[in-house]
């Protein structure tokens, strides 16, 4: 036999030993890696639902103030409308902007559009209309600002 030819099969098995160990480093990673996902995965899980029952708490306790002032009334009956509007799509819009990789707006606007007969529209006509402190609330478009809109607007039912 010729000494290339046993110093190639010798180089060549090196490698491929060498490749296989690598192999295995990549496959001890991977592993790794998919563990952590899993548990982010689940982390993550918890705290969507975690947000979700607080969002829930959150939209019986703003129902309950807007019942009240619904109950009284309202000379501004427009701005009773549009508080209920606001208020009912709440758990909907936090779940799909929490959840669905939905904007505040999109969210909105699908819920007012096919739960209600006051749509989407009537509701931004009507912002545009009103205080330069809820239309920047609308503005921003984020779930923080849609929440301190749906006090904002409780708050003037109740000087009302």
């Amino acid at each position: 036999m010729n000494i290339t030819l046993v110093g190639s099969i010798v180089v060549g098995f090196f490698v491929m030993v060498l490749l296989y160990m690598r192999g295995e480093n990549f496959r001890k990673e991977l592993d790794r890696t998919k563990a952590l996902y899993n548990k982010v995965s689940r982390e993550t899980q918890y705290l969507t639902n975690v947000v979700l029952e607080l969002a829930k708490e959150e939209q019986r306790i703003l129902y309950e103030k807007f019942t009240r002032f619904q109950k009284r009334g309202s000379p501004n009956v427009e701005l009773l409308k549009f508080t209920g509007l606001l208020i009912e799509a709440y758990e909907v819009v936090i779940s799909e902007t929490t959840v669905g990789q939905r904007t505040v707006h999109e969210a909105f606007k699908e819920y007012a559009n096919h739960n209600t007969n006051i749509g989407f529209e009537a509701f931004n006509n009507y912002l545009i209309q009103t205080s330069s402190k809820k239309r920047q609330y609308w503005a921003k478009n984020t779930l923080h600002d849609y929440i301190e809109l749906c006090k904002v607007m409780l708050e003037e039912l109740e000087q009302n």
